[in-house]
């Protein structure tokens, strides 16, 4: 009976570790479909093949692995380069359409607030000064008169009899026995270095192995306490969940058609209340395309009153009914788990 029993044991083992590695070769082949993506500049376009779906589609899948930070920030890097040079050739419809995409996949971007600022500036009807710089010319030094060398004046040639031409030729075998011989220690000196440089290395090597494999399991121990206080807020966030502070309806009117005018001056009275309360947010709308725009607008919104405030926003979707934006009681985590 304990042999069958550890038997299934270790089946159910060996099933577990499987599955395990099968999910982590998942997951880093859509990393290198995201790298070629961003290396081969398919950002958003086209359809169905791009960096931004794939970031999402990974963040749904492992939502606590870091690992596609770093792509975020290097879309957003990119869309606020392009932004940039948006600006620069005044077209800056297209440039806010750049900013939005990184506003909506990584809000930390780098370059992104001064960005944003810059183009703020120019948008409202704002004049950015250049100051021209003149450039003074530079002080040329007077070359410094030649020197004319002397011609040393010709040795005397002095004659050499057998017994000094004996002893130089001596005295010269001499200075190359003593050559090759400091030679040949300096080569064993290079060999003696090169040996005790490999050993290092390996040394080195070893500890590095050590000091990852450490890391891999702080890093596992690190994910499922990750997980446990996912969880908890999980179900703090449900507990929490009827207790708002306001309630604002939105028309869907202006959220289908993307009027970004029309929706800045409905939610300018919203974003007021969220800084006077210091309040979190919960987005109710129909699906998360207007989810994520319907961020972007707030972020924007409430960053032109206050740009110290940081917007904690989550998502509930509404089959029917019109959209909505509920407020609560600021925290440090998501009301509602983000999708």
């Amino acid at each position: 009976m304990k042999v069958f029993f550890k038997s299934a044991l270790i089946t159910c083992f060996l099933g577990l570790f499987s599955s395990a590695i099968m999910a982590d070769a998942k997951l880093d082949e859509m990393l290198a479909a995201i790298d070629a993506d961003i290396s081969a500049k398919r950002l958003s376009n086209p359809a169905g093949n791009n960096a931004i779906e794939k970031i999402w589609q990974f963040k749904a899948i492992a939502p606590y692995d870091q690992r596609i930070n770093s792509r975020a920030y290097d879309v957003g890097v990119s869309y606020v380069a392009l932004a940039t040079k948006s600006t620069s050739a005044k077209k800056y419809s297209q440039a806010q359409l750049y900013l939005d995409k990184a506003w909506m996949l990584a809000y930390l971007t780098p370059g992104l607030e001064a960005a944003q600022d810059s183009l703020d500036k120019v948008y409202k009807g704002g004049r950015s000064v250049i100051a021209k710089s003149s450039k003074k010319p530079k002080a040329t030094k007077k070359a410094a008169p030649k020197k004319v060398a002397k011609k040393p004046a010709p040795k005397k040639v002095a004659k050499i009899d057998k017994k000094k031409a004996a002893a130089a030729a001596k005295a010269k075998r001499k200075k190359e026995l003593a050559a090759a011989k400091k030679a040949k220690q300096q080569a064993a000196k290079v060999a003696k270095a090169e040996l005790q440089a490999k050993e290092e290395k390996e040394r080195a090597l070893a500890l590095q192995r050590k000091e990852m494999e450490a890391k891999r399991q702080a890093a596992d121990k690190l994910a499922t306490l990750n997980a446990q206080r996912a969880l908890a807020q999980a179900a703090l966030a449900k507990e929490q969940e009827t207790r708002s502070i306001a309630d604002f309806d939105l028309n869907q009117d202006l959220i289908d058609n993307r009027e970004t005018r029309e929706i800045r001056n409905a939610l300018m009275p919203i974003c007021q209340e969220i800084l006077d309360n210091e309040a979190s947010v919960v987005l109710h709308t129909r699906n998360t395309r207007d989810y994520r725009w319907l961020t972007v607008r707030l972020t924007l919104c409430v960053r032109r009153i206050d740009k110290s405030f940081r917007l904690r926003h989550s998502y509930k979707q509404v089959a029917d009914g019109e959209p909505s934006i509920s407020l609560h009681p600021g925290r440090s985590v998501s009301l509602l788990n983000r999708n």
